[in-house]
Order: C-alpha cells, then structure tokens, then sequence
C-alpha cells in the first residue's frame, strides 16, 4: 500500500527494517522468542552515533523484582549531573534498556546530563498496574541514592517512547513523594489514553502501518484487564491531575494512530495552568524514533528533547 505523506527517509528506513526482520527468519515459538527477535531486529539501528564517558548496567530494587537499567553518563564531572529517566516502548510486552541504545547515547551528548534506560515489567508475565509501580520504584530510587552514580537526585526529568511513556507518566502520578525531584518531562510517540475512536485512529489504524487500531485495542485489553481501568489516572493521563506536572514536551508522529493522544494531553495540561510543548514530526509514523541511523527528523527529534532538557535541567559546567 502507499502512503504518500511518509517521508522518504521514513520508507527506507521501514523497508529496511523488514529487510533485517526477514534476515533473522520468524521467532522461536512463545514470547521470549518474540522479544529475542525484536532485540536481535534492534542491533543494526543501535549501531554507531557517540561514545559514553560510561555505560553502566545496573539494577534498582522494586515491588516485584530487581529492576534493570542502563546508565549514560556523557562525561566526567566532579558534581552530580541531572538525570533523565527514560522508559522504552514495546507495547508493555517486548523491550529493554538497550532498546534506544543509540538513541540514548545521542540523547545524552546532545543534552550533557545522564539518560537512566529503565526497565519495568512486561506482559503476560505482569499487568497494569505492576509496570507503573516498578517505575515509579526507579523514581524514588533515583531521588533518594541517585547520588551513588554520580546523579542529582533532586534534578531530574521522566519520560519515554511510545508504551514508555504511558508507564512514566502513569509513575509521576504515583510517586507523589518525589515529584518535587522531576523538574520537566518528555515523550515520544506517548500512548496517554485508550481511545481508539480519534481522528489519527480512524485515519491510520486500517492504513497497513504499525500499528493498527486493532492491535492497540486488543493491547488495551490484555494490558488493562477490565474497562474500569481505561479510567484510572495511572494509565489514562487525560484523567490524572495535569496541574501537579512540570514542564512537558511532547513529540508526536505524523503518521500515527496515536498521534491525537499526545494532542488531547497537551491541550489536558495548559488548560490546567502548565506548560507543554508540543510537536509533530511530518511525514514520520509510530517507530521514527528509533532510527535514527537513516532519518534525520529522528535525529531532530533527539536534538529537540536535548533542547528541552537543557532549558530546564542545565547540565553543571565543569
């Protein structure tokens, strides 16, 4: 099928892709050969971009398990740098810290201050609300011992792509002994509600792109386990307090189904009295942000969120 409002770089980077899927060959039966092929399918995009000062491999404690996380530290410096906590999209089911692992490295460069890749837990092993409970574990980890790797624990920012930043958001909104700590937020391609009737649904989700409107009711579904919880402010941020967020910025695609999502949080949060930032990626669908080898809005996008965290969390000179 042809979308002609995708960006050229946008085709050839989805083409490539399904090149690299078909290299692989289909997954081992189960969900661990599911994650294991989409790790595998990620390992040429993380290819390249900065070098780290240090990556560190870590893990936090948390409600149900020792959470894992992936540090990047751009630079030496002889005080406490901010830190952004990023969560990794998936769809609540796949994923890692090393998913963005690029990403994460040019997100780090860019800004100057510490990107956290957290981990939280994934679907059928657990279900809302878990994965909110384990993220917001890393927060209050990271305001409280931050310190330990060389992070302010009182100059932070949360965000995350896609499935990520449902999680992060649904976190602020639960950890309200630390939300002092957060000074702004940013997400890419966010998933804030379950409404699958918005425009962008009814224009792409029978489009052939990832993905459908289908597939995210039915994730919906799984991950939210009744329809009372398409309600509950831990996942819907349309129905959280928006006035208790910092600044946020908010990067959405084009052509995606969840384009509208990040529209109606942004209109949500200065209706209640904050500020949001948002902007749309022409041209660009659901995955953009991850391949930033071949599309240069990725790399804008990247260099956008960098902007942002630097007019709110300033990295130290030193």
């Amino acid at each position: 099928m042809d979308f002609p409002r995708l960006d050229p770089q946008m085709r050839a980077a989805l083409a490539r892709n399904d090149e690299i899927v078909r290299e692989l060959g289909p997954p081992t039966p189960g969900i661990e050969g599911v994650r294991a092929q989409a790790a595998a399918a990620r390992a040429w995009w993380n290819e390249g971009g900065p070098a780290m000062a240090q990556v560190r491999d870590g893990k936090v404690p948390g409600p149900h398990r020792e959470i894992p996380v992936r540090v990047y530290v751009p630079r030496r410096s002889a005080s406490p740098l901010p830190a952004c906590v990023f969560f990794h999209g998936g769809g609540w089911r796949i994923g890692s810290p090393a998913s963005n692992d690029r990403q994460l490295r040019e997100l780090a460069e860019a800004w100057g201050g510490i990107v956290v890749s957290a981990d939280y837990a994934h679907m059928p092993e657990k279900t809302f609300p878990a994965p909110v409970e384990e993220a917001a574990a890393v927060y209050g980890w990271l305001a409280r011992h931050g310190c330990q790797w060389g992070i302010d624990g009182q100059r932070l920012a949360f965000g995350g792509n896609s499935a990520g930043a449902n999680v992060a958001m649904g976190a602020f909104h639960a950890a309200a002994q630390v939300q002092g700590a957060f000074r702004c937020a940013a997400f890419v391609v966010g998933v804030f509600d379950g409404d699958v009737e918005t425009q962008s649904m009814r224009e792409y989700g029978d489009a052939g792109l990832f993905p459908t409107r289908e597939s995210a009711r039915k994730t919906f579904e799984d991950y939210l386990g009744n329809d009372a919880n398409l309600a509950d402010p831990r996942f819907n941020a349309l129905q959280a307090d928006s006035g208790r967020l910092p600044p946020v910025f908010l990067a959405a695609a084009e052509c995606d189904v969840y384009r509208d999502s990040s529209a109606a949080l942004a209109r949500r949060i200065r209706e209640a009295g904050r500020s949001a930032e948002l902007r749309v990626y022409p041209g660009m669908t659901h995955l953009f942000f991850g391949y930033s080898r071949m599309v240069d809005r990725a790399a804008e996008c990247i260099g956008d969120v960098a902007r942002f965290l630097r007019e709110h969390l300033p990295p130290a000179n030193d």
